[in-house]
C-alpha cells in the first residue's frame, strides 16, 4: 500500500492540487483510478450531529469552528478506516488522494497506524496565512467548486497560529524511517500554473517507484 498526503494551511491550495492529481493521472496514467478522501466533509458530517454545539459552533457562510480539538483527531481516524474501505473493496488499481490541515503534524500522524504511513509520499503545500485568508475570501465570494468552504479568523487564530512543516523534513526519517526523496515541499504563494509542473514531476515519480502498487492520500 503506498499513500500521498496532500497537506497545507486551509486555503494553500490542497483541494485545487487534488483535482489536478486526479486529471493527471486520468490521462498520463490511464490504467489508474482515483479516489479523493476530504476530512472536511468528515468534520462537516460531525458538526451538523453536533446539534448542542458541545464540539463545533456554527459560522457564517454555513461554515464552523472547532471549539473541541479532539475531533481533529477523531476524523483522521476515520480517514483511515475509509481509506482501507476502499483498498480491500476495490479490485482494480486506486489512486487514493486524503487531503487534511493540521497545525501539528506530529501529532496528526500520532493518528495514523504505522503500516499506513510506512510507505507514504509527502506533498505540503506551503503558503503564508495572509494568501490563504485572501484565497478563502475570494472563494466564499465566488464559489466554484464544493470544496470552497469558509474558514474564520478565529480558526485561522487560535489554531492554524504556527508553521509546523519542519516536521516533515525533520522527524519523518527518524520516526517513520520514510527518506527525504517521498517527502516534497512545494512553495504556492503564488499562481496554481506556476507549480503544476511541479507537482506533475512528483506523481510520475510515485509511479516510476511503485509501478502498480499504488493507493494516494492526501484539507
Amino acid at each position: 500500500m503506498t499513500t500521498l498526503f496532500v497537506l497545507g494551511l486551509p486555503g494553500s491550495g490542497k483541494s485545487t492540487i487534488s483535482r489536478h492529481i486526479a486529471n493527471y493521472v486520468k490521462y498520463r496514467h490511464k490504467k489508474q483510478t482515483t479516489e479523493h478522501i476530504n476530512d472536511y466533509e468528515i468534520l462537516y458530517e460531525m458538526f451538523r450531529a453536533d446539534i448542542h454545539h458541545k464540539q463545533f459552533r456554527p459560522t457564517e457562510h454555513d461554515g464552523f469552528d472547532v471549539i473541541d480539538l479532539s475531533v481533529f483527531d477523531n476524523a483522521l481516524q476515520q480517514i483511515e478506516s475509509k481509506a482501507l474501505d476502499v483498498i480491500y473493496n476495490e479490485k482494480s488499481p486506486r489512486l487514493i488522494v486524503i487531503e487534511f490541515a493540521r497545525n501539528n503534524y506530529g501529532q496528526a500522524f500520532t493518528q495514523f497506524s504505522y503500516d499506513f504511513l510506512r510507505d507514504a509520499y509527502f506533498l505540503f503545500l506551503d503558503a503564508n496565512i495572509h494568501t490563504c485568508k485572501e484565497r478563502i475570501r475570494d472563494r466564499v465570494a465566488n464559489p466554484q467548486t464544493k470544496d470552497d468552504h469558509f474558514v474564520s479568523e478565529y480558526i485561522f487564530e487560535s489554531y492554524y497560529n504556527k508553521n509546523n512543516s519542519h516536521y516533515l523534513f525533520s522527524s519523518l526519517k527518524t520516526d517513520y524511517g520514510i527518506d527525504n526523496t517521498k517527502v516534497k515541499d512545494i512553495n504556492n504563494n503564488g499562481q496554481f500554473e506556476d507549480i503544476l509542473g511541479k507537482i506533475d514531476e512528483f506523481i510520475d515519480l510515485i509511479f516510476e517507484q511503485e509501478c502498480d502498487s499504488l493507493v494516494i492520500t492526501g484539507s
